[in-house]
């Protein structure tokens, strides 16, 4: 047979099935579109060029898209794989007629061929050209989130092209390699015969739902467990891989137990409602379990991006706020020398020499030392006991300095401590520091060093222990040595100070490096913080990272989308026989619609409800999380959460909506 021949069987196949080639066609080329601006952007010379970041936190945006693209490509390859299935369905009647016809299973092949790269050569072409234009929209976007000038010109990622061209290339050849093994293996009759083949009622797999229900609860266990940031840190990936197992596991083997035993119970079965809808549901979810799956992590990927992105926006200002209390801040170890007094006098000589007038000056002495805490108190740290999780940060300070800071007048006995926690409930009694026993006389507010450390952030919980005096706090370091016994403490604990003080806002910069300068110099291995400067720093950093998950989170709505759109078309096809059956066995146009009409609003929005229900549990590692970089509000970051989850099923009922349309048009027609 001539090629010409060929070419023409193949062009009219495509033709005769445009209804399911089409949208695949589209959702293929967003998922190259998609993918394409990812590795533009990694490759991109506006955020790295020659190995030098353009502007500070750039590199750090193009490792968090690295990782991000190795998500779009796993879920790539998902789409993908759930469209060549329906498109291969709706193609086998035609392939089988052309074998009784005569045409050879080689001949088969080639006209298969041939649509098979129509297809992948459309997509990647559209998808490449489409994404060339909307990266440099996403590059403006996200040089005015890092507060840059913007950027002139266009690019095309050479590289960036490659890669994708090359992935995806390897995606539809497996993809055309698996449906001609399909046609080589298969029988003309049975290609012929397998639209109207009857089905089997599935078979509930105990298996695995036992696994979807064990990981499932042990991915919410864990989540709603963790005590601490560094716990959240090591557990959230775990936790994550469960209940992504468990969400699929249960989709297809759980709500096909529900749904038998639903069937079971005979007085709701026999109802005529849902006696058609039930069954009719069993050989859905059969086939749709899985998409509807992928379809709850990503909207469960999309609340959780869009909330950790929220969150920056609305706890932004009081984070810079709550890291620097005062315009410039000074941090610096005490050799023993330094003295509040010595320190403040520093402090004005360093103000006058940039002839600054500095404000609101504060001066704060501490012994600062990392513990494990155990039940029975704080012990030294040690290889042996390095158990992340149970770390504390210490502070000790005097009850003089603890008045001198808070404007308080409280004594102390040789034995008796005040203690504030930010991990435990403190309670009066003994506590155990070091193997010496000392009671807890009140529990106080961490008010005497808030500008010191931020209790609700950082890797570690914080403690603030108030000794009597110096001399208590000398015994506290001898009692370390002798638990120690010899052993090398993990960290060796050491005096520190901090400086503190407000500056005209109209200051000129120039000056304020003088008085820092002059603040190095002076105090030895200091560190010192201009807060106008690390504005621009949190700008570019967490602007970055505010972009990164707004863009992923935007991925993955319109991956929700083409999934929600493309099931809406097939299912819209297959219900079309379904109308005709129900219909035919004497129902109502009014009752077959309102059969088909539920069966469709509760597999669509089951995978919704799903999603919320496991960010709720989500919510407490989540905010533990990122606790490591943010100062996080309980009562905000819920208000994130709540106000994410109204508008993503605002927009995914508006989603549903606007595909129902084209979903009811194919069923009922025009």
């Amino acid at each position: 047979m001539t090629s010409n021949l060929l070419g023409r069987l193949a062009f009219n196949g495509l033709k005769n099935n445009k209804k399911t080639i089409l949208p695949y066609v589209l959702v293929s080329s967003i998922t190259v579109m998609v993918f394409h601006i990812l590795m533009s952007l990694i490759y991109s010379r506006f955020l790295v060029s020659n190995g030098h970041p353009m502007f500070y936190g750039a590199d750090y945006i193009v490792l968090f898209l690295r990782f991000g693209s190795i998500a779009v490509a796993i879920f790539s390859v998902i789409f993908l794989m759930y469209g060549n299935r329906f498109v291969q369905k709706s193609g086998k009647k035609e392939i089988g007629l052309y074998g009784v016809l005569g045409l050879s299973k080689k001949n088969v092949s080639r006209v298969l061929l041939i649509q098979s790269g129509v297809q992948a050569l459309s997509a990647m072409v559209l998808g490449i050209l489409a994404s060339v234009f909307v990266n440099k929209l996403v590059v403006l976007f996200l040089y005015k989130l890092v507060h840059q000038p913007v950027v002139k010109g266009m690019e095309f990622s050479l590289k960036a092209t490659v890669i994708t061209v090359v992935f995806f290339g390897l995606i539809f050849i497996s993809l055309f390699v698996f449906n001609l093994l399909e046609v080589r293996l298969g029988n003309p009759i049975d290609l012929l015969k397998s639209e109207n083949l009857g089905e089997k009622e599935p078979k509930t797999k105990w298996v695995l739902l036992v696994i979807g229900a064990v990981t499932l609860f042990a991915g919410y266990f864990i989540a709603v467990n963790i005590e601490n940031t560094f716990s959240a840190i090591s557990s959230l990936f775990t936790a994550i891989v469960l209940v992504t197992i468990g969400t699929y596991a249960l989709f297809i083997a759980g709500t096909i137990f529900v749904l038998k035993m639903l069937k079971k119970n005979k007085k709701y079965y026999y109802q005529t409602k849902h006696f058609i809808s039930l069954s009719n549901l069993i050989f859905r979810m059969k086939h749709n379990a899985a998409g509807l799956a992928s379809i709850c992590i990503l909207s469960t990927a999309v609340i959780l991006l869009m909330v950790c992105s929220s969150s920056l926006v609305m706890l932004g200002e009081q984070n810079i706020n709550s890291m620097y209390r005062r315009d410039i801040v000074t941090w610096c170890k005490n050799d023993g020398s330094k003295t509040s007094e010595s320190l403040e006098e520093s402090l004005d000589e360093a103000l006058l020499a940039g002839n600054v007038d500095g404000t609101e000056k504060i001066v704060r002495l501490y012994h600062e030392d990392l513990c494990f805490a155990d039940g029975e108190g704080l012990s030294p740290l040690t290889r042996m006991t390095a158990d992340f999780s149970q770390m504390r940060v210490v502070y000790m300070i005097t009850a003089e300095q603890y008045n001198a800071y808070t404007g308080d007048n409280i004594s102390l006995g040789q034995n008796e401590i005040l203690r504030y926690s930010s991990a435990d409930k403190v309670k009066k009694g003994i506590l155990s520091i070091f193997d010496k026993n000392y009671q807890v006389k009140e529990k106080i507010g961490n008010e005497c060093l808030v500008e010191t450390f931020d209790p609700a952030m950082g890797l570690f919980s914080k403690d603030i222990i108030v000794v009597s005096d110096e001399k208590e706090i000398e015994a506290l370091i001898e009692a370390k040595n002798t638990c120690l016994n010899g052993e090398k403490a993990l960290l060796d604990g050491y005096d520190g100070c901090y400086l503190g003080f407000n500056v005209p806002k109209d200051v000129d910069k120039s000056k304020v490096d003088i008085v820092r300068n002059e603040l190095s110099s002076k105090l030895e291995n200091a560190e010192v913080g201009y807060k106008a400067e690390e504005q621009k720093v949190f700008y570019s950093i967490y602007g970055g990272t505010f972009f990164v998950g707004i863009f992923l989170a935007a991925l993955f709505l319109i991956a929700t989308v083409m999934i929600i759109f493309y099931k809406q078309m097939s299912e819209g096809i297959e219900d079309k026989k379904r109308f005709e059956i129900l219909s035919n066995a004497g129902l109502s146009v009014k009752e077959a619609k309102g059969v088909i009409r539920n069966q469709v609003m509760i597999m669509f929005f089951l995978p919704a409800v799903c999603a919320i229900i496991h960010i709720i549990f989500a919510s407490r590692i989540l905010r533990l999380f990122l606790a490591m970089i943010l100062y996080v509000d309980t009562f905000t970051f819920n208000l994130a959460i709540a106000i994410v989850s109204l508008i993503f099923l605002g927009t995914y009922a508006l989603v549903y909506h606007i595909t129902s349309r084209q979903y009811y048009e194919i069923v009922y027609g025009k």
